[in-house]
């Protein structure tokens, strides 16, 4: 009995081991695949010495800032007191009169020497609404010579 299952017991650690060790057709397979897949992407990844240089990069430099001249282009009486006239600011034209608001200015005289602006500012935010000062800064844009 002893023998009997001494022989039973090797035989099953001898079959372990073998199951261990088996190699199907799969695995062969496999491997090749994962073997010519490793050789395809090493010949992929290997520098081309036929490959034309690549193209010099080129840098524009920036295109300077366009900076438009404030300046009246036009100013018209339309009575003996009160003037209205054209106003270039900013790369736009306006046509502007005496208390007008324009693109951040407020338009203090029109006359036919030109037009004099002073800058508005926004003050910090009370609820919903938001204050507006005048400031003392004035912008005299003089009527435009062509």
């Amino acid at each position: 009995m002893k023998r009997f299952l001494s022989l039973i017991s090797l035989l099953i650690v001898v079959s372990a081991s073998h199951a261990q060790e088996r190699i199907t057709v799969g695995d062969i397979l496999d491997l090749e695949e994962r073997i010519l897949l490793k050789q395809m992407t090493d010949e992929l990844n290997k520098p081309n010495p036929h490959a034309p240089q690549a193209a010099p990069v080129v840098v524009l430099p920036k295109a300077p800032k366009i900076v438009y001249p404030t300046e009246t282009l036009a100013v018209y009486g339309t009575s003996a007191t009160f003037y209205e006239g054209q106003l270039s600011l900013g790369g736009q034209v306006y046509t502007v009169r005496q208390g007008m608001p324009v693109a951040g200015y407020i338009v203090n005289s029109v006359t036919p020497f030109g037009i004099e602006l002073s800058k508005v500012s926004t003050g910090p935010a009370r609820g919903k609404k938001r204050s507006r000062q005048q400031t003392n800064q004035t912008t005299f844009a003089p009527l435009a010579v062509r």
